[in-house]
C-alpha cells in the first residue's frame, strides 16, 4: 500500500512539474482546515487570507470531520496541493493525524515547499520532524493560567472533560498533569470526566448532548459548590457554555482554543457577531450579554482568537519565505515579530517536553485571561 501510494504521488508530482518552472510572482499558499462544524475560526481565517492576497495566491480545502477514520482522505488533499507546481507553501490548521505522513511523502518529491502546522494533534517530535514550523497555544502554560483564574473566582471543584484520544496527545496530557498538581496545591477538587469522542460512533451530536446532560448532573452532585468546567474539544464548547450559563454556581475559564469567537456567538445568541472582526467590540458584546444573564463574572477567554492568529502568522511567514524576505524555513525572530503584530502581548516560546528536549521549530503562544467586567 505504501509503495503504491509513493508511486502514485511521484507520478502526480512529476507530471505537474513537467509543465515547466513557476513564473516569477506565480506563487500559491495552500491552506487545509477543518470544517465549520469542528471550528469556524480556521475557515474564516483562510477566507480572510483569500480576501487579502487573492484567490490566485491562496487555495483552501477542508479535511473530513471524521478525520481519525479518514486519514487517507486528509493525506490525499495535502498531496493534491503539492501536485500544483505554483504551490510553494502548505499551511494546515488544525494539523490532525495525517499531517506528518503527508508532509514527509511530499518532501521526498519536492524540496522547495515550506510546511507550517498549526494546532497539531500529533506528538511534538513527530510533527516537528515533518513540518518546518509548528504553532500552537501554550497548553502546558494554560495549566497554570486556568487554575489561577478559577482560584480567583473561589471555585471549589474543577471538572475536566476529555476522552482517551485527546489524553494520548502529549501536550494535552502534560496540561492535565499541571491541572492536577495545581488543584492539589490550592485545595481545589479535580474531577476527570470522560466524554464521548466526537470522531467515534457517538459523533458530534452525541458528544454535545452528553455535555448538556452531564453539567446539570455534576452541579446536582456538587450542590452548593462553585464548579468550573473545561473541555479539550472544540465541538463541545457551545453546549458547555450553554449549560454553564444555566447554572448559577458554574464557571467557564476559557474555550479549548481561547478566543472571543469560540462558541460565544452561538451560545449567547450573538449571531451577528462577525468571527474575526474587531476583537474589542466582540469582547464588549459578549460582556454585555453575560451581564444580562448575571454571568459576567463566571466566564473568561483570551482577548485574541489564537487559532486565527496562528493561520494569519503562518500565511504571512510563508509569503515572506516565498518572496525571499526571510531565507530560513524557521526564523525565530520573524515568528516572534509576526505574533507580536497578530496577538500583542503574547508570550511566545519553543516547546520543551517532559524529558527536557526543546524543539526549536515548535512555538507555543500564551495570553492572559479576560475579565469581562472590564468591557462593560
Amino acid at each position: 500500500m505504501k509503495k503504491l501510494f509513493a508511486l502514485a504521488l511521484a507520478l502526480v508530482l512529476c507530471m505537474a512539474l513537467a509543465c515547466g518552472a513557476v513564473a516569477e510572482g506565480n506563487w500559491k499558499i495552500a491552506i487545509l482546515t477543518g470544517t465549520a462544524s469542528q471550528g469556524e475560526e480556521e475557515i474564516r481565517a483562510a477566507e480572510r487570507a483569500i480576501a487579502t492576497y487573492g484567490a490566485d495566491h491562496i487555495v483552501h480545502d477542508t479535511y473530513p470531520d471524521n478525520f481519525m477514520s479518514e486519514t487517507e482522505t486528509t493525506i490525499s488533499k495535502l498531496v493534491a496541493f503539492a501536485s500544483d507546481p505554483e504551490v510553494k507553501a502548505i499551511v494546515m490548521v488544525q494539523a490532525v493525524p495525517g499531517a506528518s505522513p503527508a508532509f514527509n511523502k511530499i518532501k521526498e518529491m519536492r524540496d522547495d515547499l515550506i510546511f507550517i502546522a498549526g494546532v497539531p494533534q500529533e506528538d511534538p517530535k513527530t510533527i516537528s520532524d515533518a513540518a518546518d514550523i509548528v504553532l500552537y497555544a501554550d497548553e502546558v502554560g494554560q495549566g497554570d493560567t486556568i487554575i489561577e483564574t478559577i482560584a480567583d473566582w473561589g471555585c471549589d471543584i474543577f471538572v475536566h472533560y476529555s476522552f482517551p484520544r485527546h489524553l494520548a496527545i502529549e501536550t494535552i496530557a502534560a496540561r492535565k498533569a499541571v491541572f492536577e498538581a495545581n488543584c492539589e496545591a490550592l485545595g481545589i477538587q479535580y474531577v476527570e470526566a470522560t466524554a464521548p469522542d466526537p470522531t467515534s460512533d457517538a459523533g458530534t451530536a452525541g458528544a454535545q448532548q452528553f455535555i448538556l446532560e452531564d453539567v446539570p448532573l455534576k452541579m446536582k452532585e456538587f450542590e452548593g459548590k462553585k464548579v468550573a468546567f473545561f473541555s479539550t474539544n472544540c465541538s463541545m464548547q457551545e453546549p458547555l457554555q450553554t449549560a454553564v450559563l444555566a447554572e448559577a454556581n458554574a464557571y467557564y475559564p476559557q474555550p479549548c482554543c481561547p478566543s472571543p469567537y469560540h462558541a460565544f456567538p452561538a451560545s449567547l445568541g450573538l449571531e451577528a457577531l462577525q468571527v474575526g472582526g474587531d476583537d474589542t467590540d466582540a469582547l464588549k458584546q459578549i460582556a454585555a450579554k453575560l451581564n444580562e444573564t448575571g454571568a459576567v463574572g463566571r466566564f473568561s477567554t483570551w482577548p485574541t482568537p489564537v487559532n486565527m492568529a496562528i493561520v494569519d502568522v503562518a500565511v504571512k511567514y510563508a509569503k515572506a519565505y516565498i518572496e525571499g524576505e526571510v531565507t530560513l524555513k524557521n526564523d525565530t525572530a520573524k515568528v516572534n515579530e509576526l505574533f507580536e503584530a497578530a496577538a500583542p502581548g503574547a508570550a511566545v516560546k519553543c516547546y520543551t517536553d517532559a524529558e527536557g528536549t526543546t524543539y526549536d521549530n515548535y512555538y507555543t503562544i500564551l495570553l492572559g485571561p479576560v475579565d469581562f467586567n472590564e468591557y462593560l
